[in-house]
């Protein structure tokens, strides 16, 4: 199956229903540049009330993404597509959107997008 969104391929798309307070791994697979793989975790913090999507590089090839104080969501996520680097020499993008629900745990459903043409001329 292909999709394309205008210019852009989606190259993976998922829903995940957390449980509890376990991290989310996912890796996008590279056989040119190498895997790709993000850490992604729900956390609460005290001395703010914003939600934050904060990016920490962990290493070339890994990308940790922390949601803070995304407690309550229902349907919140990023408005503008996010730059991640590049998959298979292509520009890569996250769009996502949060869903909690209370006690029980959040749905987390992400979009992974390439520009489909660069040239490298």
């Amino acid at each position: 199956m292909e999709i394309n969104l205008g210019k852009y391929e989606l190259v993976h798309s998922g829903v995940v229903i957390c449980i509890k307070d376990n991290p989310i791994t996912i890796k996008l697979k590279d056989d040119i540049e190498g895997d790709f793989t993000f850490i992604i975790n729900f956390v609460q913090d005290s001395e703010s009330k914003d939600s934050i999507t904060k990016f920490t590089t962990i290493d070339k090839f890994t990308l940790q993404i922390d949601f803070k104080n995304f407690d309550g969501f229902q349907g919140g996520g990023n408005t503008e597509l996010l730059n991640l680097g590049t998959l298979k020499h292509k520009p890569l993008y996250l769009n996502y959107r949060v869903f909690d629900l209370k006690n029980v745990g959040k749905t987390l459903i992400f979009n992974f997008y390439a520009v489909k043409e660069v040239n490298h001329g």
